[in-house]
């Protein structure tokens, strides 16, 4: 986390993670360019040298890196299982897709390239050749939709990120044009006009996701 100590705090997103970190590959988006903070020798050479021996940096730097391996890893499956369960109970049926070339499609398009397959919950395909370019997606963290009748509804909205739900009940010539609206805690908010999903369940899947990154508990080291 980068809150625990004041020199990374500028790096910090909102809830400690660091804002060049890619929440798809789990890789610092900026590598090349991180900053001395992030370049453990110099960073040592800069801060830490009155504080620890380089033997003892190199030491406290490596348990903390397998640590949030290990957290990191028993997080995420606990989150996919869960929510997994969630989904299965609401919906009745069981999350996933087995076909390949839809869910190809569906992480690289409707995804937007920013998700790997074992982030996928579930694909809800609109597309008119069932091939999963058009859509929604629930990934372990985010709303994907990719809306085909509505060429600008195109949004990733992570769960954590969403601030409230309202359901807008509306008709135009005599056709239901309900969407559930996701209100963004940055001021953004999003359409989910889909038909092929009942709205409503999706509401609860999607507030049960909120629950569980609201009561994650925030990892400090």
């Amino acid at each position: 986390m980068v809150t625990r100590n004041d020199i990374y705090k500028y790096l910090n997103r909102g809830d400690g993670v660091c804002i060049y970190f890619n929440c798809a590959t789990k890789l610092c988006s900026i590598y090349k360019e991180r900053p001395i903070i992030c370049r453990v020798d110099d960073a040592y050479e800069q801060y830490f040298r009155n504080e620890f021996t380089l033997q003892e940096y190199y030491e406290e730097n490596y348990k903390a890196c397998e640590k949030f391996k290990k957290m990191d890893g028993v997080k995420m499956s606990n989150i996919k299982a869960a929510l997994q369960a969630k989904f299965e109970g609401i919906f009745g049926f069981a999350p996933g897709d087995d076909y390949a070339p839809r869910v190809r499609n569906a992480l690289e398009i409707i995804c937007q390239g920013k998700y790997r397959e074992a982030d996928l919950l579930d694909i809800t395909d609109t597309s008119i050749m069932s091939n999963g370019k058009s859509g929604l997606v629930l990934t372990l963290d985010s709303v994907c939709v990719k809306d085909s009748g509505n060429s600008t509804s195109k949004f990733i909205a992570r769960y954590e990120d969403i601030d409230y739900m309202h359901m807008n009940e509306d008709s135009f010539l005599g056709v239901d044009i309900t969407a559930l609206e996701l209100n963004m805690k940055y001021g953004t908010t999003y359409r989910i006009s889909i038909d092929k999903i009942n709205k409503d369940k999706l509401m609860e899947f999607i507030n049960y996701a909120i629950s569980l990154y609201e009561n994650d508990e925030k990892l400090e080291w």
